[in-house]
């Protein structure tokens, strides 16, 4: 069989793509590892998080009908239309808070539990 480069993650590359059998069997496999992706960092590169505390210490003044909220500002590298954000208790349940866009680089968050303290993850 003609040669192939695996590359880092394992995708295979042929050294001649013009010989088709091998540009056909690379391009099955390649698929196949497609299929079987988890974004472990084993098969392909991590996708990481970052993540925001946000203080149950931090809610402003009841806004009424208890319901408090606290301006956040996005980190450095996304924008509100950019970034998938995803809010978390500090006990690592997911929460669908209401989320309030700002600008392009904050919004409110409003709570119902001002003792609350969350995680914010921007992907």
């Amino acid at each position: 069989m003609p040669p192939i480069n695996t590359l880092s993650y394992g995708y295979e590359k042929p050294v001649n793509p013009t010989t088709g059998d091998v540009f056909w069997l690379a391009l099955e496999r390649n698929i196949q590892r497609m299929n079987d992706h988890s974004h472990n960092g084993t098969d392909g590169p991590r996708i990481a998080a970052t993540t925001e505390a946000v203080s149950a210490a931090s809610w402003g003044s009841d806004l009424g009908n208890g319901k408090w909220r606290q301006t956040i500002t996005l980190p450095t590298g996304f924008t509100f239309d950019n970034a998938r954000i995803e809010v978390r208790r500090s006990t690592g349940e997911m929460v669908y808070p209401t989320i309030e866009k700002i600008d392009s680089t904050s919004f409110y968050l409003y709570t119902n539990d001002d003792s609350l303290a969350y995680v914010i993850s921007y992907l």
